[in-house]
């Protein structure tokens, strides 16, 4: 049976705002950030795998982050053991949690580990800015190159053997060619792109056929009224 308070999910393809929008929420609600990114899991891969900052992560409670080694393997079903007990930590101390990413299998082995086991009773914040997304995944590589992610390769890279699964996170393979001399960094970033974008457009295409339809509402990030319209839904159902 689920549980009798609902959990909020924040959920939708990556570059979309969904911390951002998590984080606004906080500013004036006591809130528990879980993070539910099947690449935000390795320590030191940050940069590449938009991890949230330190200032981010000293102003509101995060869990789910930096769990295993880059050379480590991982599973759905570890990850939602973790955010499970996240939860309950951050219930019993007066918080409220919230799931925010985009990978769906994590998400779907927390609230259903089982057929016929729903475990939470979620609604869903599907954050989504339709065709502008790809415009902010080119914008979102280039900060991320400029916030010096080719420095953290390179340190990753004397540190982390070259098939530890970590470097499978989206870019990471594609800048190293260039970092070593075997591509153009214009070609490499431009790889970054085109695979972030198909990434993107998996998770759209799992999130459209897989979240209950009744318990989800759409959010466009780029519409000024969407921290005020997510509010009113995570405080519909809690009084």
């Amino acid at each position: 049976m689920a549980g009798d308070d609902p959990l909020l999910v924040i959920c939708g393809p990556t570059a979309a705002g969904k911390s951002r929008l998590a984080m606004r929420l906080a500013a004036d609600r006591p809130i528990t950030i879980v993070s539910a990114d099947s690449r935000q899991i390795y320590r030191q891969f940050d940069i590449g795998t938009a991890k949230p900052d330190a200032a981010d992560r000293a102003a509101v409670p995060h869990a789910g982050l930096d769990l295993i080694d880059g050379t480590e393997r991982y599973s759905a079903f570890r990850w939602a053991a973790v955010a499970a007990e996240a939860i309950e930590d951050a219930r019993a101390a007066g918080r409220m949690p919230i799931i925010v990413g985009g990978a769906g299998f994590y998400i779907r082995a927390l609230i259903t580990p089982a057929p016929e086991v729903v475990r939470y009773d979620a609604r869903y914040l599907l954050v989504d800015p339709g065709p502008v997304l790809a415009d902010w995944i080119v914008r979102r590589v280039d900060a991320m190159w400029a916030a010096g992610w080719g420095e953290e390769i390179d340190a990753l890279t004397a540190a982390v053997p070259a098939d530890a699964p970590a470097w499978q996170a989206t870019g990471y393979a594609a800048l190293r060619e260039a970092l070593a001399g075997r591509a153009t960094l214009a070609a490499s970033l431009a790889a970054v792109v085109i695979g972030t974008r198909q990434y993107a457009k998996r998770q759209r295409t799992w999130f459209r056929h897989q979240l209950p339809s009744d318990r989800v509402l759409r959010v466009d990030p780029a519409d000024p009224g969407a921290v005020t319209t997510a509010g009113r839904y995570l405080e519909a159902w809690q009084r």
